[in-house]
């Protein structure tokens, strides 16, 4: 069963025990994840399996540091799609990342750290 994009008791854990190193990383993220993103759908538009991989596994990383499990297990079952050289699905997959990808975007915003 997949998990809400972002497990919010998580991310007030992180937040309270990293204190003010917290929101760098959080700025950071909402850099970063737009842009892993577009790398992420022209890997996949170029059927490239590899550069699918490493994306996939730095995205998949990104969240994991934020408490965005969910998003996390998406882009990890892209990023395994990506290590086998299977990307008969992947646009299904990267579909269904998107709307976890805006929902942890948007809290991440809101959240004004």
């Amino acid at each position: 069963m997949s998990q809400d994009a972002m497990d919010l008791t998580a991310f007030a854990e992180m937040k309270e025990i990293m204190g003010n190193s917290f929101a760098d990383i959080i700025s950071m993220c909402l850099q970063s994840l737009p842009e892993q993103n577009i790398k992420l759908a022209e890997a996949i538009d170029e059927d490239d399996s590899q550069k699918i991989f490493n994306i996939a596994h730095r995205l998949k990383s990104s969240c994991s540091s934020i408490g965005a499990f969910g998003l996390a297990e998406k882009a990890e079952t892209i990023e395994l799609m990506g290590r086998d050289g299977s990307t008969q699905n992947v646009k299904q997959a990267y579909a269904e990342l998107q709307d976890s990808l805006r929902e942890v975007i948007s809290y991440l915003e809101n959240e004004g750290i």
